[in-house]
C-alpha cells in the first residue's frame, strides 16, 4: 500500500471486482485493479489517470467502424 500525503487514501492493489459508470451512464466492471480507499468513510474510488485510461480505450471501441458497419449490413438483410 502507498499512502498519498496530502489526502487520507490508500491505494490498495485488490482481486476485489470494481464499478464505475462512464459518463455516458455504462457500468464498467474492472478486476484486480488498483484503486484508492478512504480511511475515515471507506468509500473506494480509482485513481483518475486509471479511470480516464479504461473511459478512452471504451471509447474509441465504441467508435469503431467495423461495428456500425456489421450493423447496418444486418439490418440490410433483415
Amino acid at each position: 500500500m502507498i499512502e498519498v500525503k496530502n489526502c487520507q487514501h490508500l491505494f490498495f492493489d485488490s482481486n476485489e471486482n470494481y464499478v464505475f459508470t462512464t459518463d455516458d451512464g455504462i457500468e464498467v466492471f474492472v478486476t484486480g485493479a488498483a484503486y484508492q480507499k478512504c480511511m475515515s468513510c471507506g468509500h473506494a474510488e480509482f485513481p483518475l489517470e486509471t479511470k480516464e485510461l479504461i473511459q478512452s480505450s471504451l471509447k474509441e471501441k465504441r467508435i469503431s467502424k467495423t461495428n456500425q458497419q456489421l450493423y447496418i449490413n444486418l439490418m440490410d438483410l433483415l
